[in-house]
């Protein structure tokens, strides 16, 4: 591990975490927002092909095909549960379970061998959890929508193991970044646009689905950086890593977006973010490890 792999853990970070706040300026449904990410994500793999022209065989094919597909069910569960709990509710939920889930994968696929490892490790997940929590802290609005919380809960649950499936198959199967991301695509224009007609009732090529394609080149330098780094790092490190870019959704949500923050909101961000800070140098460790 080199200070490239750790530059290129942290490319998500401002990536992933640019998503939410582009997307909310630009609105949609949850389909058009997910087919979106899909089509831009899209082009960023064709320029790929033409630049790289990856080995991409049919087993390559079908697991990154599968991988887009669980990507999906994810993307468009994000949206859904910010739907039905509210933003500050649903972000630390989604994010501390993809952290959960994806390092208990990453640990039985051989990450964190050593105990000084799974020291760290743990303890870094906790931090990071935590922070996010902090970081997420919303006063109560009298005028907000009341939660839904049966429904956001088993939604955010299924959006979770979606986005665990959706990197963790590519783990398993040894495919790299480059050779997957092409199908990986495929798998999510097809899934969405599924998802969209059978669940929604409804088209999901719309013009805010191609306004958002925006989002979708932007996501998909995050994704190539994400699937390089679990490579060289390991899953159980990149993915929590990853999941700072709440961090820059918190500044970008009140540079970008105009989001209000009262005063307990602002101390609460810089405490989440400072625990998070700490988390992420405890995943350093765990590297070292």
């Amino acid at each position: 591990m080199d200070i490239l792999d750790w530059l290129i853990a942290f490319i998500p970070v401002l990536s992933f975490g640019l998503v939410p706040v582009i997307g909310t300026l630009i609105g949609g449904k949850p389909t058009e927002q997910s087919m979106g990410i899909a089509l831009g994500g899209f082009v960023f793999s064709v320029i790929v092909i033409l630049l790289r022209r990856p080995d991409i065989t049919p087993h390559i094919f079908l697991i990154g095909f599968l991988s887009g597909v669980f990507w999906s069910v994810g993307s468009v569960g994000q949206f859904m549960g910010i739907n039905a709990l509210g933003v500050s509710r649903a972000t630390p939920m989604l994010n501390g379970g993809q952290i959960i889930g994806t390092s208990l994968l990453g640990v039985m696929l051989g990450d964190w061998a050593s105990a000084g490892a799974k020291t760290y490790g743990f303890i870094a997940l906790f931090l990071i959890i935590i922070g996010i929590l902090f970081t997420s802290y919303k006063q109560e609005d009298g005028s907000s929508a009341k939660p839904q919380w049966g429904k956001g809960i088993l939604i955010n649950l299924i959006a979770v193991l979606g986005f665990t499936a959706y990197v963790g198959i590519l783990k398993y199967f040894r495919i790299d970044g480059w050779s997957s991301i092409f199908p990986q695509s495929i798998g999510q224009i097809t899934a969405i646009f599924i998802i969209g007609l059978l669940y929604f009732k409804s088209q999901s090529f719309t013009k805010f689905s191609f306004r958002n394609s925006v989002i979708g080149v932007i996501w998909g330098v995050g994704n190539i950086a994400l699937l390089l780094s679990q490579v060289s790092l390991g899953l159980a490190i990149a993915y929590p890593v990853s999941q700072a870019a709440v961090i820059v959704s918190v500044f970008g949500g009140v540079l970008i977006n105009k989001e209000r923050k009262t005063r307990k909101e602002w101390i609460a961000a810089a405490i989440g973010i400072v625990i998070i800070c700490a988390g992420l140098f405890m995943i350093y460790l765990s590297g070292k490890h």
